[in-house]
């Protein structure tokens, strides 16, 4: 990095001074971790370590925001001699830097508004997909899927810990089939789920969780099962573009089947859930979930979901998903285990 650091020196913007007499020009983005991201206009946001700056002033206001929760605003200034500073109206602030979480310029912490309330539509991330086969030949067949991953995690600014995250998922798949002999089969399956997190702890890293579920099996005469639970979990790792989170807790199930059957269970919930982004839009979702039967000891369930979103043009994908649904007592004469796998266009949000 430091071979280019010179070119970079040339563009216009704030200046920060490298302790090897190098000098970088470009716009202050946050502070984060120890960590200045600093973008420059010949080589893209850099991340320079504080400890390698000799001097830094922004050129405008910044506010940082400390530990203990509280915010302070000024004039963001580092230095070998007086070391972190903000530099009010009033005079100045030295800043420990054990103390400070981020810092960002004063006009995207108010656009962003990380400690005000936002609408329920806002900041959501996440993909989109629509689907539809039709097949012609000795018998006649059509499906049609669709389907979307969405979560939010407020505050939305990169580098303040989590307060609430929320997900939500649905996939439906309707398939219908016409045999030389004119008789209709159908299989159609649909699934939703939705969670919301709590984050509590110094580092934001442990959660409880509450979250509903309904799905539709056709294939296994399961007309609807109600999923409603809770617990607590962990985010294991959690980067940009990676993040890891595993949970576990009870819920109660209540499942009526198309012959009439009616089942109320308790079940413990064991779960693992990976995001994983290449190339901003290239999305990687997996998630699986194993529900012991805690009412009829012996029996579980499982559910696993896996999308791929690959970029065509800008926002547009294509999209590739998985999903399996596995019942270890299903209604004699039905399969245990209900696989689809899915195609179609999709869009990234």
């Amino acid at each position: 990095m430091l071979l280019f650091l010179g070119t970079a020196s040339l563009g216009w913007g704030q200046e920060l001074r490298l302790k090897d007499g190098n000098v970088v020009k470009g716009s202050f983005q946050r502070l984060e971790g120890g960590n200045i991201l600093f973008k420059t206009d010949s080589m893209g946001t850099l991340t320079i370590p504080v400890a390698n700056i000799e001097s830094f002033t922004s050129e405008s206001s910044v506010v940082a925001v400390l530990k203990s929760g509280k915010t302070a605003e000024g004039v963001f200034a580092i230095s070998k001699a007086a070391g972190w500073q903000l530099r009010t109206a009033t005079g100045v602030v030295t800043l420990s830097p054990g103390n400070v979480l981020a810092a960002y310029p004063a006009e995207i912490y108010a656009k962003e508004n990380p400690s005000g309330p936002h609408a329920p539509w806002q900041d959501w991330k996440g993909a989109g997909s629509l689907g539809y086969v039709i097949q012609e030949s000795s018998q006649h067949s059509a499906s049609f899927s669709t389907g979307f991953n969405a979560a939010r995690t407020e505050p939305k600014l990169e580098g303040l810990p989590p307060r609430g995250r929320s997900s939500l998922s649905f996939n439906m798949a309707f398939i219908n089939l016409t045999n030389a002999a004119g008789v209709k089969t159908s299989d159609n399956t649909l699934n939703s789920f939705a969670r919301q997190d709590f984050f509590f702890g110094g580092e934001a890293s442990d959660f409880l969780f509450v979250e509903g579920a309904f799905d539709h099996i056709q294939s296994q005469q399961l007309s609807l099962r109600q999923t409603y639970g809770g617990g607590l979990g962990r985010d294991l790792i959690r980067r940009p573009n990676f993040s890891l989170s595993v949970r576990g807790g009870l819920t109660y199930v209540r499942t009526s089947f198309e012959t009439g059957e009616l089942r109320n269970d308790m079940e413990a919930v064991a779960g693992e859930k990976i995001t994983l982004t290449i190339f901003k839009h290239l999305n990687f979702i997996h998630a699986f979930d194993v529900y012991p039967n805690l009412t009829s000891a012996g029996n579980y369930r499982f559910d696993t979901i896996t999308t791929l979103s690959l970029p065509i043009y800008r926002r547009f994908s294509f999209q590739i998903s998985l999903t399996d649904n596995f019942l270890s007592n299903p209604i004699p004469g039905t399969e245990r285990n209900n696989l689809i796998m899915s195609t179609g266009l999709g869009i990234n949000f």
